[in-house]
This record gives structure tokens, sequence and C-alpha cells, in this order.
């Protein structure tokens, strides 16, 4: 690293720890059984990839520390992706002539199988409609559901042509010029201010008026009138929907502001104020959130909000400390703890932690009941706590444990594609209920 700059020799060095991180998300996929936790780190991964690509061509054209920044992973994927096939395809024809006989020769065989493929597909669907021997001869077959095959076909080969496009753009696309809030007048100092003032003091006003309703999600007292469950979930829903609007009332603010040449001091501090409520409330809520599962126990709405709850009170420490170092690439970092999370949480795999905890604590005493029922509505990963219950000094605990085993699964098959370690331990021990 020289000059604050990772020099072409830096990233070569760094190469193979990126490898060593992307294969360690990947794996996370092939151990947990939780789909929905897939779906969103795949598409942090997404935007993730995007946005290391544009800042290794040089082609971002925001800030790559600030939260605009995130405007160009959409550009690389979309606009260098689908925007520039044609040139991609005009050059990849332009580098196979160039290839020798080899290159010709392998390039011919390749297109010769992509367009046998689906004909050769086709052929032997109809053969096998129109001759009993035939279709007998297919059936000692490894079983192929061509339903699955035609379309990741037809959706997999653009996909692919469209990433291969977007590699080549980005490496010879000329630099974009930058572009962003900071090339903007903006707006008096004395307009921005007056608007933080007016947050602050209801910040103010309203934090002196519910102290002890606060306080109650630290000390575990509970306000007369309400339930446990309606503590919780007030504080968690009111600490998110602030959460969200404070942090856009900094960036705006930050952003619209006159700079001269840097943002006023007062608007920073009038944001960061804003941001140690943020941080306060995130702190309330958790503690609240935690009340709640002591004496309830975990589920995965539960176990979801809580890391919710923990990346945005680290995202608001980032945008503080941003305030005061403008330098600090802070959309970079939330980027990179949101996969870091979100890939702790995979690993985890929250399903398993669920019945995990929650069978512990009910047979340590800690919990007076359990809830089978919804234990086995989670993922496979479930499936030895359950078969854990059965056995349960508690007959009623231990029959209804039993009854979900036998009856509240159906039979599935794991091929390669859905193959995972949770999923996989859990059918070794159900295919011994579901035998009965």
């Amino acid at each position: 690293i020289a000059n604050g700059r990772i020099t072409p020799a830096g990233v070569e060095a760094l190469e193979p720890y990126r490898a060593k991180r992307a294969i360690f998300i990947a794996a996370g996929f092939g151990w947990s059984d939780d789909d929905q936790v897939k779906l969103w780190l795949f598409l942090f991964l997404i935007a993730g990839v995007n946005l290391s690509f544009c800042l290794m061509a040089g082609q971002n054209r925001r800030n790559s520390g600030g939260v605009t920044s995130l405007l160009d992973a959409p550009r690389a994927l979309f606009m260098l992706g689908f925007g520039k096939m044609g040139k991609t395809g005009r050059g990849l024809a332009r580098a196979a002539k160039n290839t020798g006989t080899a290159g010709k020769k392998g390039g011919a065989l390749l297109l010769g199988l992509v367009i046998a493929a689906p004909v050769v597909a086709i052929m032997v669907f109809l053969l096998m409609r129109a001759d009993a021997a035939f279709e007998g001869l297919m059936d000692h077959l490894p079983d192929a559901d061509f339903s699955e095959v035609f379309p990741t076909l037809w959706l997999g080969i653009p996909c692919a042509v469209i990433l291969c496009t977007r590699g080549i753009a980005l490496a010879k696309e000329d630099k974009p010029a930058p572009v962003g809030i900071g090339y903007r007048r903006g707006w008096d100092k004395l307009t921005v201010n007056t608007i933080l003032s007016a947050v602050c003091l209801v910040y103010a006003v309203y934090l002196f008026s519910q102290l002890a309703y606060f306080s109650g999600g630290f000390s575990g007292i509970l306000p007369e009138e309400y339930t446990m469950a309606e503590y919780a979930r007030r504080g968690f829903f009111e600490m998110a929907q602030l959460c969200a609007i404070n942090l856009g009332v900094i960036w705006l603010a930050c952003g619209v502001v006159r700079k001269n040449p840097k943002t006023p001091l007062a608007t920073r501090l009038l944001c960061l104020f804003i941001g140690i409520i943020t941080i306060f409330l995130v702190a309330t809520a958790s503690a609240k959130m935690f009340m709640y599962i002591e004496g309830y126990g975990l589920t995965r709405l539960r176990v979801l909000t809580e890391v919710i709850m923990i990346y945005l009170g680290l995202v608001t420490a980032l945008v503080c400390v941003w305030l005061f170092a403008p330098k600090l690439p802070y959309m970079k970092i939330a980027m990179i703890l949101a996969l870091v999370i979100g890939t702790a949480v995979l690993w985890v795999d929250v399903d398993t932690l669920v019945a995990s905890y929650n069978v512990s604590a009910y047979q340590s005493g800690a919990l007076d009941t359990v809830d089978v029922y919804y234990l086995s509505s989670l993922s496979d990963g479930a499936i030895p706590y359950l078969h854990q219950l059965t056995t349960d000094a508690n007959s009623q605990v231990a029959a209804a444990a039993k009854e979900m085993l036998t009856t509240g699964y159906s039979p599935r098959e794991l091929d390669f594609r859905s193959w995972n370690r949770s999923a996989a331990e859990g059918w070794k021990i159900l295919q011994q209920y579901l035998q009965q």
C-alpha cells in the first residue's frame, strides 16, 4: 500500500484472501437449511461483488465510501452488462479468430454442443412418448426432471453472457466522470440547522417524557398495563422506524448543506446528537428483546430482530464517526459488516439455534414450557432437538414431539442442489419415524 492506495502488487497479494472469503461465504449455503437468510445474503453478495468489481476496474462514479456508492452496483450489472452485450459479442468473435486452430475448433465444438442440447432433449422426449421400449430404456438412466433443466438452461446461459459482458465492459470501458451531491451548491446552513434543531428538540422532549419507560428496558421493570410481549415488540418497532428516519435525516442534512469546504460544525454536532439518540434507542430496544427472550424463549423473528438491532447500531456508530472523519469509507465498512453478520447467521443456522436454546432452557428449568408445534414449523435443523424431546420426562411433550416427527414431515429427496448438512443430519434421524 503506497500513499493510501493499493498498488497492483498489493492487489495481487490480496487475491488469495478474497478467494478464501468468497469460499467461506459460499460454503455456508451447504451448511444451513435456512432459505430466508440465504436469499438475503445472496442479494448482499450480488451488491458487494459488483461494487468490488467497480472499484477494482476504476469504474465507480461516486465516492466509494459513501451511501450513494450503492448506485454503482446496479450500474455495473445492468448498464455494463445488458448495455454492452453487442460490443462484447463482437469482441469475443474477434478473440476467437485470433486464437489459432485450437481456439477455432474449441469454439466450433462449444457452439455445436449448445445448439445440439435442446434439439437432442426434444427428440428424446418425443421418442419416449412414441415407443414404450425406448421409454423403458430411458427409465434405467438416472432420473432427470427436464421441467427444471430447460428453465435452468434458458435462464443460466443469458445470465452467464451478461456476467461475461460485465467483466469485459468493466475492463475496457472508459473511466466515467465522477458525480455526486458534493458538486451541488447546497442549502444554506441556517436552513438545515433549523430543521435539525427542531428534530433534536423533539427527541429531547420525548426522551424526558419517556425516561422511565425507556429505562425499564435496561432494568427489567415492566411498565403498568403492558405485557412483556407488548413491551418488547413496541420497543423494537419504535427503534426500527426511528433509526431508519434518523439515518436518513443525517445523510440528507450532510448531503444538501452548503460546504465551505467541509460540512459546518454546527450541522455535524446536531447530527451527532441524533446519532447518539439512535444508538440509545437501539440499545434500549435490544435490552427489552433480551428480557422477552428470557421469559418466552427464542423464535426466528426474535433472533433476526436482534441481529438487525446490532447491525443498525453499528452502522449508526459508523455514521457518527464519519461526521468528524469524512474520509472514513463507512459504506464499505457497512457492506462488509452486512456480509460478515449474514455469513455468521448462516453458519450458526437460526433454526438450529432456536431449537437448541428452547430445548436446553426447557430441560434445565429456565423455561416452563416448550412449544413442540413451533419447533416442527422450523427447517430441518430442528429435527435433532425434536428427537431429543421424544424421551422427555413429560409424557405429553414426548408424545407431541414423536407425533410431529411421524406426521409433521413429508418425505423428500436431497439432490446435489438442495443438499446441506443441516437437512442431511435431520433426515437421517427422521427416517426411523417415517417408516413407522
